[in-house]
């Protein structure tokens, strides 16, 4: 998670160094999440096959090395090379940590809570150290950092050591890393589960959220005159919320149906951002907003986690990840794109404002599909 915020961070930074348009730093972002739409299925039945740890350690590698390349290649169609292939590598390992969790804690959201509040201490660390490297050390150690954190994450991973619950049996062979047809009908055809597929349209919402905030967020408070250690605060302070915020999950859940809790968080997310350009440019209601935001999806999360894991078998917990991050990445690559081409038609202050206002009514809808569907309500 520390690695995806350090990327957020930069990328766009780095872009804006390179004269890039907003349309191409909102290509650049979504870009990160080309190559995952098409493969995260196969990478969740990847766990089922080749072991989870195997696999993640191979993408912790392939992210440091592909991190440390740009520097190099500050051409915007290699900057888009880039972001496609460590963009998979990154979320291939966020697959991996899904699977075992849902594995291993059974649909528990307190669990899954506790799951969500240590992966964030990275979405925390990550925003302070990227702005104070960028400001002082510069672009080009502040990529050499990204690859750092990833030889942290390949020593941590390695240091799985439960081979009943991460390990795969049988010998390798090449051709189980190649994608099956029958991969991705088993994990597609959940989707006819009401809360598979509630989770599929609340996680779409919620990450158009963060593509929204990952594209032109940044640039926005540059715009404003924030220097980028000031924004490593602001969303560092906004992580740290959202960590807490997640171990709230399990008792929040005792309070209503986990759809309504999902739908409702995700609604406030989305009023948050439509009303960015009425804070006045002032720093610590920017800083409120944000903190608000992040920690609706603090709750959020879990409870997704959590329906989705009582609804499926055990052994389709990495299928139903791997559609989940499909969907995530489907949201993740149409919004920046979006906000981009918005932003360079209306400029900066109505792409907020027109983004949110379609959000909200992605989560009217949802509210209306909720109370017509019993299984939902239960």
């Amino acid at each position: 998670m520390g690695q995806s915020e350090f990327l957020t961070m930069v990328v766009p930074l780095w872009a804006v160094l390179q004269g890039a348009t907003p349309t191409e730093i909102g290509t650049l972002v979504g870009a990160r999440s080309m190559l995952t739409l098409f493969l995260a299925i196969h990478g969740g039945a990847l766990m089922n096959r080749l072991g989870t740890r195997r696999v993640m350690m191979f993408f912790a590698c392939a992210s440091g090395t592909l991190a440390a390349l740009y520097p190099f290649l500050p051409w915007f169609p290699a900057m888009v090379a880039l972001q496609v292939l460590i963009g998979y590598a990154g979320n291939m390992a966020w697959i991996g940590a899904q699977t075992i969790i849902g594995e291993v804690a059974h649909g528990d959201p307190g669990k899954i809570g506790q799951f969500s509040f240590y992966s964030r201490i990275g979405n925390v660390l990550a925003p302070l150290l990227m702005g104070l490297m960028w400001d002082v050390a510069g672009p080009t150690l502040s990529f050499f950092g990204i690859a750092f954190w990833a030889c942290l994450l390949f020593a941590v991973v390695s240091q799985i050591n439960d081979p009943a619950a991460t390990e795969a049996t049988g010998n390798f062979r090449w051709v189980d890393i190649l994608p099956r047809l029958s991969d991705y009908t088993g994990s597609l055809g959940l989707i006819v589960m009401p809360a598979v597929a509630l989770t599929l349209a609340v996680s779409f919402l919620r990450h158009a959220t963060n593509g929204v905030e990952s594209s032109f967020f940044i640039v926005y408070l540059r715009e404003l005159g924030f220097a980028a250690s000031a924004i490593g605060v602001l969303f560092s302070a906004a992580e740290v919320v959202n960590s807490f915020s997640s171990l709230l999950s399990g008792r929040v859940a005792r309070l209503m149906p986990i759809p309504w809790l999902m739908v409702g968080f995700t609604t406030v997310s989305a009023l948050l951002l439509l009303i960015t350009p009425f804070m006045g440019g002032v720093f610590l209601l920017l800083a409120l907003a944000q903190a608000l935001r992040r920690g609706c999806e603090g709750l959020v999360q879990p409870l997704m986690f959590a329906l989705q894991s009582r609804a499926v078998a055990r052994n389709a917990q990495g299928s139903v990840v791997g559609l989940r991050v499909t969907n995530n990445r489907l949201s993740g690559i149409v919004t920046p794109i979006a906000m981009g081409v918005v932003v360079e038609h209306f400029g900066i202050d109505n792409g907020f404002i027109i983004m949110g206002g379609v959000l909200l009514i992605g989560c009217a809808v949802l509210a209306f599909v909720v109370a017509r569907t019993p299984a939902l309500n239960r």
